[in-house]
């Protein structure tokens, strides 16, 4: 024992030392937990809040962009390839090798969705286009630029207006994923079309798929009898 005191006090500094961090390590985990708990606390409000506010107003994502890496936020999925949308149009033929095609005489690919819940809401729509013109220098240029201005997307009434760019490289379809992110939907119908504008067929994208993920379950809409 004596030896052991004896340590203790030819030590004394480190043992001061190591007490001191332990007790210091203790209060920073307890000091970062209760921050941690009340940023989630914060957090699920103001979701709660946000989702309240904005689902009795026009629908409108949060942010709207090609992001070809886009992961979803949301566990409740309803995945869409081309032969499972509602095509409009008067073309003998739309439908080509998995994609939908209405550049030639243009028309209208559409869903209508039912959510039971007000819900978030992100769309993903996977398209492509080989739109061909010329820049100031008589470069060809592949792809739609402003494609919102020139492809009308519309959900649950209302037109989706950004600065979105449809990029292309020349050599047939590239399928890029535009996604229009945050939606804070209200109960009810879930109604999506994409259309050409007047006079822009050709600017109409190549359609390969539209995804839907939600915070609260979304289901096919049932059609009146």
């Amino acid at each position: 024992m004596k030896k052991v005191g004896e340590w203790f006090l030819n030590h004394l500094k480190l043992v001061l030392a190591i007490l001191t961090f332990g007790i210091t390590f203790i209060v920073i985990g307890v000091v970062m937990l209760n921050s941690f708990t009340s940023y989630k606390d914060y957090e699920a409000k103001f979701n709660a809040n946000d989702l309240e506010v904005r689902s009795a107003s026009a629908a409108q994502p949060t942010r709207t962009e090609i992001d070809d890496n886009y992961k979803a936020a949301y566990k409740n999925k309803l995945l869409f390839a081309a032969d499972d949308l509602k095509v409009s149009t008067t073309q003998d033929s739309y439908l080509n090798d998995g994609f939908i095609d209405l550049t030639e005489k243009g028309g209208t690919v559409s869903l209508a969705l039912e959510l039971q819940e007000k819900s978030f809401v992100d769309i993903e729509f996977v398209i492509s286009s080989e739109y061909k013109t010329k820049d100031a220098d008589e470069n060809e240029i592949f792809g739609v630029q402003d494609l919102l201005s020139n492809a009308g997307f519309v959900v649950n009434g209302e037109v989706m207006e950004d600065a979105v760019n449809l990029e292309n490289s020349g050599n047939g379809p590239e399928w890029h994923h535009l996604v229009m992110a945050g939606f804070a939907l209200p109960a009810g119908p879930v109604n999506v079309t994409i259309s050409n504008q007047s006079g822009k067929n050709a600017m109409m994208p190549q359609i390969k798929a539209i995804n839907f993920y939600s915070s609260q379950v979304l289901s096919i809409a049932e059609e009146a009898a």
